[in-house]
């Protein structure tokens, strides 16, 4: 223990690469203890090491390598909460901040609640807010506490997240807060959020323990989609959403050790409310047994969606020598109302509906219902050697359009069965071999956000709430997951860490696309109907990535990151066969396979002086190909460079940090089927303060 204690030290005294040395040194010699310790209890020991390790390759700018690095502790040791919490962060990093792509938020926040489940009264609550160094507590007492994290850039945009806490050892509370706000980059990109989070902690007796949580949101935006020509974004779209209040409830009992019993519910509600004035409506003329006209008018839209959503989960662990298994059920339940007015119609609209000024106004619920079972198994074959195999079966009822106007009542129901399979293999030191493959299926909204389920399979995620980014697809609730995800790592005594890892992922969605129906056969004045058009989406990505990292000396790391990632979707109106159309306005596709292409690099160079001094330095590429759209999008190719300085406090009790983001002052244009969080865009000044005591 003496190398992980000294790890520790090193790492709050600012020595971050020999506090990795220290800690790999620990690593290494960890099974020379089991003269006198448990394989279980050893796999726990490896599991302590490689959580904090993760957060020192973090400092180190090794980004990669630290997600890896988690993935490896949530392997040696399920029940480890620092991992999961670990991971949890790791994963709330890669989140687009204006929640343009969702695709990482299922993994975020599920490791989040598994680690508060799973960690002791005493650790307190691991706050979503405070990006916590979990065994530094080793070294605290009870106490009473605050964290402040805020950030500042120049054109206007700040966030601002505190949280106050106590902790005993069988009672604590937190109370956080949240603020952020962004004008954006182009007209009516706006961004703005507030919540506010009570939570209570207790420890009933040595093994029962039990949380409960209060979560208020308030949310207004803007157009916050990507696009590939900013002159698309919309100029007049406005949402706005409250959420109130959100309640949580958690259970944790403890039979033994590595045996536990979790159970996690929740209530979840929320109105949003948004408008346009310039909104695109489909009218699909059927005649003679078929669609024969497809026409476009714009009208003004009025939109309430209001869902209830309760959920419970029970889950049960085991973790034995060599052998973990997890099995649980999760039931979600409730309904989603829909309020919708559409008026002032324009164009083709005076041609369908007697009242073009008031073209529908529609009110009513459709009820979800998601229950989910799964097993999951591994087994420790040989110290080189795990193998895990899992199953999970979705049985899924929900609206058939969950989000395009025209809304519909109709629904849908969806049943899987998902198998899951995973290996770890170790030939020789600091070498691992890992594969995984999953199906699954995303849940009703953010659903899937709310589980216990095990986010990964053989330290590979598996757990998505969408795979076809938002701006390019819109709500994709229901999506069927195909995922084949290889990673091969080599770490070398010099400091140099290779990275090799390929992804394949599959999404499948059958939905109901909103659209008003003409059935000019009908004998009556307008016969024109809210209803919709089925519509098939399969989207592919393929993406190979390679990563080099290197240690050099005390204070200084550098690596690089090269990705390459190919997406494919291809889209079609089950009901509308192209040759059948007579009329079609322009923008309208009844098969459409869009393609995308594109190249990243990303180098780094990052010191670390033990006075508690610190840079950055980093250099972004990106070259991308388009095919298949409307209107042509020709390629780009462009950099970016950001560097940032700042200081770290005694004992890491605040960092002040300034930067300069796109130094170049460099613009772009990326076709969003891509997945990438938005940059900037011009070049801009950053400051953030972050205080903990």
């Amino acid at each position: 223990m003496a190398s992980l204690y000294s790890a520790l030290l090193n790492q709050q005294g600012n020595q971050i690469n020999d506090a990795i040395r220290d800690l790999e040194k620990s690593q290494s010699l960890n099974d020379n203890r089991s003269v006198y310790r448990s394989q279980l209890l050893l796999d726990q020991d490896r599991a302590v090491r490689s959580a904090n390790l993760a957060g020192m390759y973090r400092d180190a700018g090794m980004f990669d390598v630290s997600v890896r690095e988690a993935g490896r502790a949530v392997s040696s040791d399920y029940a480890n909460y620092s991992a999961h919490l670990f991971l949890a962060n790791s994963y709330e990093q890669l989140r687009d901040p204006s929640w343009s792509n969702l695709r990482y938020e299922t993994p975020a926040n599920s490791e989040f609640w598994i680690a508060n489940l799973l960690a002791p009264t005493g650790a307190g609550w691991l706050s979503a807010v405070a990006s916590q160094q979990p065994y530094t507590k080793l070294f605290d007492q009870s106490r009473f506490g605050v964290y402040s994290d805020t950030t500042y850039l120049d054109r206007g945009a700040w966030t601002e997240k505190a949280e106050q806490f106590y902790t005993s050892g069988d009672f604590s509370y937190s109370l956080t807060t949240a603020y952020s706000f962004d004008p954006g980059q182009r007209p009516n990109n706006d961004f703005e959020n507030r919540e506010h989070n009570i939570t209570l902690k207790g420890q009933l007796t040595p093994q029962d323990s039990v949380f409960g949580g209060i979560q208020l949101a308030y949310i207004k935006y803007g157009d916050n989609n990507q696009y590939y020509d900013q002159a698309s974004g919309s100029p007049d779209f406005r949402l706005k959403q409250r959420q109130e209040p959100n309640l949580f409830l958690g259970y944790h009992h403890e039979w033994s050790p590595g045996v536990h019993t979790l159970f996690f519910a929740t209530r979840r509600t929320a109105v949003e409310s948004a408008s346009t004035a310039n909104a695109g409506q489909y009218v699909a003329g059927f005649s003679q047994g078929s669609f024969r006209s497809v026409s476009i008018f714009s009208d003004t839209e009025l939109v309430e969606l209001s869902p209830k959503l309760y959920s419970t989960e029970l889950q049960q662990i085991w973790e034995q020598v060599n052998h973990t298994t997890i099995i649980g059920a999760r039931y979600e339940w409730g309904d989603i109302r829909y309020h919708e007015r559409q008026i002032d119609g324009g164009g083709a609209s005076v041609a369908f509906f007697p009242d073009n000024a008031n073209i529908i106004d529609q009110d009513f619920k459709v009820d979800i219902h998601h229950f989910s079972a799964y097993g999951y198994h591994t087994w420790q074959m040989a110290d080189s050697l795990a193998l895990t195999a899992g199953l999970s079966y979705d049985w899924l009822h929900q609206p058939a359009n969950v989000a395009t106007t025209p809304f519909s009542s109709r629904e849908k129901t969806t049943i899987q069965l998902s198998p899951k399979a995973g290996i770890i293999w170790t030939p020789m030191t600091d070498i691992a071999l890992r594969a995984a493959y999953a199906r699954a299926l995303s849940g009703f909204i953010d659903g899937q956000s709310y589980r216990l389920e095990p986010t990964e399979v053989a330290g590979l995620n598996q757990s998505f709430r969408s795979l076809v980014p938002e701006s390019v697809a819109g709500d994709t609730s229901g999506s069927q997951f195909d995922i084949y995800s290889l990673s091969l790592e080599k770490r070398f005594h010099t400091g140099t860490y290779l990275g090799l890892s390929g992804e394949l992922l599959y999404s499948k969605l059958h939905e109901l696309a909103g659209a008003f129906i003409f059935y000019a056969d009908q004998p009556i004045d307008f016969p024109t109907y809210p209803d919709g058009l089925r519509q098939d989406r399969n989207f592919r990505e393929q993406s190979l990535t390679l990563t080099v990292d290197q240690l050099l000396g005390k204070q200084w790391s550098a690596g690089a990151r090269y990705r390459l990632s190919q997406a494919n979707l291809k889209t079609s109106y089950v009901d509308i066969n192209p040759v059948n159309l007579a009329v079609a306005d322009a923008p309208f596709q009844a098969r459409q396979d869009i393609e995308s292409l594109l190249h990243t690099l990303n180098m780094h160079a990052n010191w670390n002086h033990p006075s508690g001094l610190f840079s950055v330095f980093e250099a972004n590429w990106y070259h991308q190909n388009n095919s298949g759209f409307y209107l042509a999008e020709p390629g780009k190719d462009f950099w970016q460079f950001n560097a940032y300085a700042g200081y770290r406090f005694w004992h890491r009790h605040a960092e002040l940090t300034v930067g300069v983001l796109n130094l170049a002052d460099q613009n772009y244009r990326l076709e969003p089927l891509n997945l990438h969080n938005e940059m900037a865009r011009h070049r801009t000044f950053l400051a953030r303060l972050q205080i903990s005591f």
